[in-house]
């Protein structure tokens, strides 16, 4: 099963957020990014990424560990490059997502 979520977020501006997805449960995954991001939140790049990853948690009904889960960032910086976080800065963000909860 594959699914995406994405989450634009620009750093040097007040927020700005597009979220869309595709693959299973899509409509579910956009109405979770839609209901958080409602009324423009001040949100950190770290809270954007685990609130994308919380959709697909919650969406797909699964605690995803760094090995099954691929997250991708695109920084508002210099070089504005696509990466793949690495598993230990995804761990980093689920144990952020877990404690929060």
């Amino acid at each position: 099963m594959h699914s995406v979520v994405s989450c634009i977020i620009d750093d040097n501006t007040p927020l700005r957020v597009q979220a869309t997805s595709a693959g299973a449960k899509d409509q579910e995954a956009e109405n979770y990014l839609e209901k958080k991001f409602k009324g423009n939140p001040q949100y950190t790049f770290d809270e954007a990424v685990q609130t994308a990853i919380a959709a697909l948690q919650s969406v797909l009904s699964e605690d995803f560990k760094p090995s099954e889960i691929e997250v991708g960032v695109v920084r508002d910086d210099a070089s504005k490059a696509f990466r793949v976080l690495s598993n230990s800065e995804v761990e980093e963000h689920l144990t952020a997502i877990s404690e929060r909860d």
